[in-house]
């Protein structure tokens, strides 16, 4: 069968069933005639399966180190109830810290505020909530982070790994503000030459425009979750 019968049979679209050949997960023989893919039984019963895990959670790169036996379907389903249980105890926390605020009869955001101790006591008896991570997000999106490392061959490993993708865009923030802070500092300690200067310029001008993407980029999210 041609792509879009095995898509309406899969419930899918044909991009997803393309993502997935192109990472490797189903490799549909083509027809020697026509030269479109001829998705077979066996073919949509491994997207079937592809699916069900992607359902779960896993990333593609799981799947894809299932699929070679290089991970074991029970130490995969393992890890992943782990992380789940994470982010299921952070969502409990979150959930119990709104009931808290519902509780108390907070109604407007200053009310908030009687309630960041109640956060940081939790937190250090190893509560996690939700991670405030708004500032990195911002940057990230100034510094075109999510364009960038879903081009990568591993990419979307990171960009699906909810740890992994707030570590990727801390080192890809630090990459291009720390990194270039740092050799504006070194340049400027050595100013007197004229070439140090010009590269203290195009450094300074450099990480203005970083904070100002930065700024629209903070304004975008503020607007789109006023208008939610």
């Amino acid at each position: 069968m041609k792509i879009g019968e095995a898509s309406e049979i899969l419930g899918i679209s044909i991009s997803n069933i393309r993502f997935y050949e192109k990472k490797g997960l189903i490799g549909p023989a083509r027809d020697k005639e026509s030269k479109y893919r001829n998705y077979t039984e066996d073919d949509i019963n491994d997207i079937k399966q592809i699916i069900v895990l992607r359902k779960m959670g896993m990333s593609i790169e799981t799947i894809s180190d299932i699929l070679k036996e290089e991970t074991s379907v029970e130490e995969a389903l393992e890890k992943q109830v782990e992380t789940l249980e994470e982010e299921q105890a952070k969502i409990y926390a979150s959930m119990k810290l709104c009931q808290k605020a519902l509780g108390d009869n907070s109604k407007s955001v200053e009310d908030m505020l009687s309630l960041f101790d109640y956060v940081a006591e939790e937190e250090q008896q190893g509560v996690r909530f939700a991670p405030a991570e708004e500032f990195i997000d911002s940057i990230a999106v100034a510094l075109n982070y999510d364009n960038i490392v879903t081009t990568l061959p591993w990419g979307f490993m990171i960009y699906t790994n909810p740890v992994f993708n707030y570590i990727g865009k801390i080192v890809w923030a630090a990459y291009f503000i720390i990194v270039p802070l740092i050799l504006a500092v070194a340049i400027f300690a050595k100013s007197e030459d004229p070439k140090g200067k010009a590269k203290l310029v195009i450094l300074v001008v450099w990480l203005l425009t970083v904070c100002y993407g930065t700024y629209q980029a903070s304004k975008v999210k503020k607007i789109n979750r006023d208008k939610a």
